[in-house]
């Protein structure tokens, strides 16, 4: 009886893990995809990429850092780019 109990187990793991597997390959192939185009790669690096914006606080010598995307920063009202190019 608990040779049959075993082997159950065993045959639900299997198929769970089959499971598993076939709904994690097409997400995996999907970023693999040679037809994309280099444009749409690094538009999609731009998207993720991280602007750091240093901030004094009144009050204190320690500027305070706050790093967020673009998309982030523009939704607050603040242009990271704009706000680079005033510090230089």
């Amino acid at each position: 009886m608990t040779r049959k109990i075993i082997v159950s187990a065993t045959a639900a793991l299997l198929a769970g893990i089959t499971l598993t597997a076939g709904a994690v390959s097409p997400a995996a192939a999907a970023g693999n995809d040679p037809a994309k185009t280099k444009q749409e790669q690094q538009s999609q690096k731009a998207d993720s990429r991280k602007y750091c914006i240093d901030s004094l606080m009144t009050g204190s010598r320690i500027a305070k850092r706050q790093c967020r995307t673009r998309a982030e920063w523009l939704a607050n009202g603040v242009d990271p780019v704009e706000v680079a190019k005033q510090a230089r």
